[in-house]
Order: structure tokens, then sequence, then C-alpha cells
């Protein structure tokens, strides 16, 4: 009897092979994202995705760095060090659904994270400079939808727009998902 335990647990025991098999699955479900957001604030983000099936829906979580370097080309700058700083950047997750197994189509989606962003309101009281420069920082919750189209290699090029509580009501977004 104690040798028919054994056995069986050795049986249960997965090869190499199954183990690299399991591990190759597990990256295969891995995607990478670059997205840029030209329309009402400049805005490019880069993040990292991994699918899985629910019940009767397929979802991508991805988490998101994102930053904007553009609001100071709309400001007159005398000093090259002011135009190259970053006035905008977060970190988000979004929760994205799909009816098709290949993740393309018409999707939906939520975002939760937050923006924080550089601001200077010019209310220093103190005569010393004309300015008081101050980090800020906003919730970004937001829902939104998009379509997404197949490429070759499982590659997707996705049009979105959300609407939510952040430093913008609402934005477009133009991704490539590899």
């Amino acid at each position: 009897m104690i040798f028919s335990v054994f056995s069986a647990l050795i049986a249960e025991e997965p090869t190499l092979q199954e183990k690299m098999d399991t591990a190759k699955t597990d990256w295969d479900d891995i995607s990478f994202e670059f997205y840029i957001s030209p329309v009402v604030m400049p805005d490019v983000g880069i993040g990292i995705s991994q699918c899985s099936k629910l019940k009767k829906v397929y979802q991508e979580g991805t988490i998101i760095f994102h930053a904007d370097l553009i609001p100071s080309v709309w400001e007159l700058r005398h000093n090259a060090e002011d135009f190259y700083k970053i006035y905008l950047w977060g970190i988000k997750y979004r929760s994205t659904y799909f009816y098709k197994l290949d993740y393309s189509g018409f999707n939906w989606f939520f975002n939760l994270g937050f923006s924080s962003f550089y601001m200077d309101f010019g209310l220093d009281q103190g005569g010393s400079s004309p300015s008081n420069p101050s980090w800020f920082t906003l919730p970004d919750v937001a829902v939104g939808c998009g379509y997404s189209w197949k490429l070759q290699n499982n590659h997707h090029f996705r049009i979105s727009l959300d609407v939510g509580f952040k430093i913008l009501i609402s934005n477009l977004y133009f991704s490539y998902v590899w």
C-alpha cells in the first residue's frame, strides 16, 4: 500500500518539459503596449499586459506608466532646462474586456491610478520670486470603450476613448500592442 501511494505521488509530478511548456504559455500571455494621446493633452505611455479568460469575456490587465513633455512647448521659456521638464506623469492600471479570443473588435475598459502634475500658480507672497511651483496629485479613475484591429503576429492597433475623474475629463488614445 505504501508503495502504491508513493508511486501515485511520483506519477503526478510534472516532467521538466511540461514545466517548460507551462512557463512558455505564461510568457505568451504577456504583451507590451505603447500609446500616444495627441488630441486633448498630448500624452505618451508604455505598459505591460497580461491576458486571461473569464467566463464569457477575455480580460487584459495593463499597468501603464505615462508622461507628458508637451505643455512646456506652449509656454514661452527662456531656459533650455525648463523646456525639457516633465510637467505631468502618472501610473494607472487598465482592465480591458474583449468578446473575441484574438482580442480584436469592440472592447470596454476601466482605469484606476493617479496622475501628478507640476503647476506654477504665481502665488509667492514673499516677493522673492514671481511664482511658487508645486507638484499636485489627482486620481485617475475612468471608463471607456474602443476598437482593436488585429495585425500580423498577434500585434494589435487600437483606438479608444475614456471619460472619468482625472486631470482631463476625457481623452482619445491610439495604441500599438505587441
